[in-house]
């Protein structure tokens, strides 16, 4: 019992102390209640007062701005009118300087002017147009003599043509002249028909149209091999074989038809003849 007694004694003295600190801390939290609230509502008002130093700093610098701005808008026009009034009153001096004295003046010289630049763009374009007319001239000129040069290409493709299939001397030596018409300088034309003229039996108008052949194109064999037929029924062997191996040089194809040629019977039987063929 006595053991019981103490203990419960011990439990009322601990009951009492925690009521106790409970009752202090209770206490304290409401006095400090008051303290936070007024801390709160003193930064409340430092940060009003802020803002509105800050608005009106905000305020004065953008009045100072439009001021300035105003003052350089003011001085700019001021500037501007001035150097307008100074442009104007150079030009009248230059004006009076030069002789402008009046209206009247102006309105003459202006005319001048005008004029005389107008006849320079005319004189201009009057020489641009006759160059554009110059080159469209030399064009058109182009243009027909290729025009030409065709229309005369084909016909004397027929011609040629025509010429292959005549079996008459005197028919092909009529063609080869219709030749020569359009094309007077074509040293084929002179060789082939020697060729017609020597199956005629005119050497010496075969040996003539030879040798125009080979003034006219001296690398062309086959007129050396014309010249040497020719010179060959005329007994000029030497001539003859002489020819005859330039024929050959420059044309080689023409050793094979050699042996088939009768007009070189005059000269086969020469030992200069059978070199070539050698």
């Amino acid at each position: 019992m006595h053991y019981l007694f103490k203990f419960f004694i011990f439990l009322v003295f601990s009951f009492t102390l925690s009521a106790e600190n409970i009752e202090v801390s209770t206490k304290d939290k409401i006095l400090e209640r008051p303290l936070i609230e007024r801390y709160i509502l003193d930064e409340l008002k430092d940060l009003r007062i802020e803002n509105m130093k800050l608005k009106t700093e905000v305020e004065r610098r953008l009045s100072k701005a439009e001021i300035e701005q105003t003052d350089r808008a003011a001085r700019y026009m001021t500037d501007t009118i001035g150097n307008v009034f100074y442009l104007i009153a150079a030009a009248t001096s230059i004006l009076i300087f030069a002789g402008w004295n009046s209206l009247r003046d102006l309105k003459s010289k202006t005319e001048n002017i005008v004029e005389s630049r107008i006849d320079t763009i005319t004189q201009k374009y009057n020489t641009q147009l006759q160059t554009l007319q110059d080159k469209l001239t030399s064009q058109s000129k182009k243009i027909l003599d290729n025009q030409n040069n065709i229309y005369n290409t084909q016909y004397l493709h027929s011609l040629w043509m025509r010429s292959n299939l005549e079996t008459n001397p005197q028919s092909k030596v009529d063609i080869y002249d219709e030749i020569l018409k359009v094309s007077a300088n074509d040293a084929e034309v002179y060789a082939y028909k020697a060729d017609a003229v020597l199956d005629m039996d005119e050497y010496e108008w075969a040996l003539n149209l030879s040798n125009k052949a080979i003034d006219i194109d001296p690398e062309y064999g086959y007129a050396y091999w014309q010249r040497a037929c020719a010179n060959a029924v005329l007994c000029n062997k030497s001539d003859a074989i002489e020819d005859l191996r330039i024929a050959i040089e420059k044309s080689p194809h023409l050793i094979d038809e050699i042996e088939n040629e009768i007009l070189f019977e005059n000269i086969k039987d020469s030992e200069a003849f059978h070199k070539i063929l050698v």
